[in-house]
């Protein structure tokens, strides 16, 4: 390629941990090069970038695929030997196939066989000429430039080849990317380079040399400078030059990486680079505000950065919790806030006159607990015991309870009109760095962490409407806890969440330290599915690494309950030691083939309904998940949280006394 500047071939690997081991260039100093320019968009979290490109949604995985199509590519630390990125042409390796060793290297362990969704999904890409968005990290050593984020999205590219190499004694993947724009200088190159050639001037001829096997009669391009070989790696030929196996350390011929496909019309992303979401809002559209797609993230049209949608109301570029600063040089002041037109009742649940006036149809599935039932006349009652562990009481409402003055539809359309500081918080634990909860929250009362820190306010901040709610949930837990012949701790706390289209809450617990053992809810709204199971590690007796439980309660239905049992009674009757427990308790595990425990509870949870849950040993052995089923849902959860374990300070926030119109009797 004449009319093209030369590209070195030789690309350096970095440090080896051993044989078969992909470089890991986390060990090598990033240089502190400057680029031309800025990204079209950043972000300094996968959630957030994932939140705001729709064709990048690959939370874990460096290739995001959908519909049998790669759309994004993310190219950040773990790159491979022969990684290579230039101004117009990124080649790195493609994932499958790989696990971290000790030193944090990606080693392949396995081959490559070319069934992966992903690989088939970036083969589809290659051969219907799709468009793939390409996505940089700062912890990618192989571009040899500072990067200003995190996660910088490059350009559109097109992906020219796929072949395999061998890595150690296994076969990997790679593939080769070409910028789809080659008229326009890419901001990643180095500041102060020059300008690349017009079009009209480049070498779209040049390809490089290709050979056919003579073993499998398949052509192959000539990828490296020291010499052919067959990329088939079912051929005897595979990875042979000259006869020979090929060296460790190959450089790629000039020809490979200076090739440049010529540019046709009809190759257009299907998406923009950089989307604009809120070009296609209107507050004046009242059908659009808790669909799924109203609480997607943006791209900040001042900074530029991704922001997920973490306000009730709408987005902040920057906010007191998640630090938001372009570069290390301010915050960004840019946000918008939408029009949330009230949802009708109507909207949202398909009951066909909003609600049943007798008690509401149920099959009980044998797969799951059957409840007892009784009619209370205003609620129909369905009680799940738990022996040994606690119960679940589900107050199932009727459509006169609904509709009185005051009750759950009233407070469905009066909670949507209050202006409620719901937001969505990070998740403390979470296997992504800046995860945030599939709800939005807000905390009255006493402060009470659950899975992520919600700012607590006081009772006495609270609107009416809240403390009508916390009447009723006041009423269930009364009612649940003299059922069940225990004292009655009234509530001090109540966390409001609220779900849009497709938000859930996933299997947890609320079985923080400074909670009593009594949790009341109250579900306004779209009607859900609840489901309660027993936690992993004690339906199979030990840890997710294979460690024995301390305490093994061997609760009924889990994992080789009868053998668990005889042993535990064996060692409680003297029979066999502590050691000779847990030997046989590691020999049973052993044979034991670990799989989460199947539901024990499911409710189908309405309009109206209350909920719960009784026994301290239920949050401790046993954990729910909540799915709604529609467009905008209210769940208010009121708990005992004990002062003895919450700062005095915080104490006064949950004091209150409900006014007469506040106190519910269960009418």
């Amino acid at each position: 390629m004449a009319k093209n500047k030369a590209v070195s071939g030789a690309i350096p690997p970095a440090k080896r941990a051993r044989k078969g081991a992909v470089s890991g260039p986390e060990m090598v100093p990033v240089p502190e090069i400057p680029v031309h320019g800025d990204p079209p968009a950043w972000a300094e979290t996968r959630p957030e970038l994932c939140d705001a490109l729709p064709w990048f949604r690959s939370v874990q995985g460096g290739a995001y695929h959908n519909s049998q199509l790669c759309w994004g590519f993310l190219v950040d630390q773990d790159c491979g030997d022969r990684s290579h990125i230039d101004d117009e042409v990124v080649i790195t390796r493609i994932g499958g196939g790989c696990a971290k060793d000790e030193g944090g290297n990606l080693v392949q362990i396995r081959d490559q066989d070319g069934e992966g969704a992903a690989f088939r999904a970036l083969l589809n890409s290659r051969d219907g000429e799709h468009p793939v968005g390409l996505i940089i990290g700062d912890r990618n050593t192989v571009l040899g430039k500072k990067l200003p984020h995190r996660y910088n999205v490059m350009a559109y590219f097109r992906i020219t080849d796929i072949w395999y190499e061998k890595v150690g004694q296994k076969k990997g993947a790679k593939v080769r990317f070409e910028k789809l724009d080659l008229g326009e200088k890419s901001w990643w190159a180095a500041k102060d380079s020059g300008a690349p050639a017009p079009l009209e001037e480049r070498d779209f001829d040049t390809k490089p040399e290709s050979h056919q096997c003579p073993s499998c009669a398949i052509a192959s391009p000539r990828i490296y400078n020291e010499g052919w070989t067959c990329l088939q790696p079912s051929c005897k030929n595979f990875w042979r030059i000259n006869g020979t196996d090929a060296p460790k350390n190959l450089s790629y011929h000039p020809h490979f990486l200076n090739y440049r496909t010529s540019p046709k019309s009809y190759i257009r992303p299907q998406y923009s680079l950089v989307p604009n979401l809120l070009e296609t809002l209107s507050d004046e559209d009242t059908d659009i505000a808790y669909t799924r797609m109203a609480w997607k993230g943006i791209v900040c049209p001042q900074c530029h950065k991704c922001i997920s949608r973490r306000f009730w109301r709408g987005w902040k570029c920057s906010d007191d919790i998640t630090s938001n600063t372009a570069n290390g040089t301010g915050t960004c002041s840019f946000e918008k806030m939408l029009t949330m037109h009230t949802a009708s009742l109507r909207s949202v649940t398909s009951d066909f006159e909003l609600g049943v006036e007798g008690r509401r149809a149920f099959v009980f599935s044998p797969k799951y607990m059957t409840p007892a039932f009784e009619d209370l006349g205003s609620y129909q009652k369905y009680t799940y015991q738990i022996p040994g562990v606690g119960s679940v009481t589900h107050f199932v409402a009727t459509k006169s309870v609904n509709s009185r003055l005051n009750g759950p539809n009233d407070l469905f359309k009066q909670l949507q009109a209050l202006d409620i500081p719901l937001r969505r918080y990070p998740l403390q634990q979470s296997v992504v760095a800046g995860t945030l909860t599939s709800h939005f929250a807000v905390n009255y009362g006493m402060p009470y962490k659950y899975v992520v820190s919600v700012d607590s306010k006081g009772f006495d901040e609270a609107p009416r409407e809240i403390m009508r709610a916390l009447g009723r949930l006041t009423w269930a837990t009364e009612h649940a806890i003299n059922a069940a012949g225990d004292t009655f701790l009234p509530p001090n706390e109540l966390l409001m969440l609220g779900y849009f289209e497709d938000m859930a809450i996933g299997y947890h617990d609320d079985g923080e330290s400074s909670l009593g053992p009594t949790i009341s809810t109250l579900s306004l709204g779209a009607s859900a599915k609840m489901y309660i199971r027993m936690k992993d590690k004690y339906y199979n007796g030990c840890s997710a690494s294979k460690k024995l439980l301390a305490h093994d309660p061997v609760l009924e239905n889990c994992a080789k309950y009868d053998e668990r049992r005889e042993l535990k009674q064996q060692l409680e009757n003297g029979v066999i030691t502590n050691a000779v427990y847990n030997e046989r308790r590691q020999k049973l595990l052993e044979g034991i083939k670990r799989k989460e425990a199947a539901p024990l509870i499911y409710m189908p949870i309405n309009h109206g309904d209350l909920v719960v849950m009784h026994g301290a040993n239920l949050q401790k052995y046993y954990e729910h998940s909540v799915i709604p089923d529609g467009r905008l849902r209210f769940a208010l959860t009121s708990r005992y949280i004990m002062p003895e374990l919450v700062e005095p300070k915080d104490h006064p926030k949950g004091h209150f006394t409900l006014a007469p119109d506040e106190i519910y009797d269960g009418e």
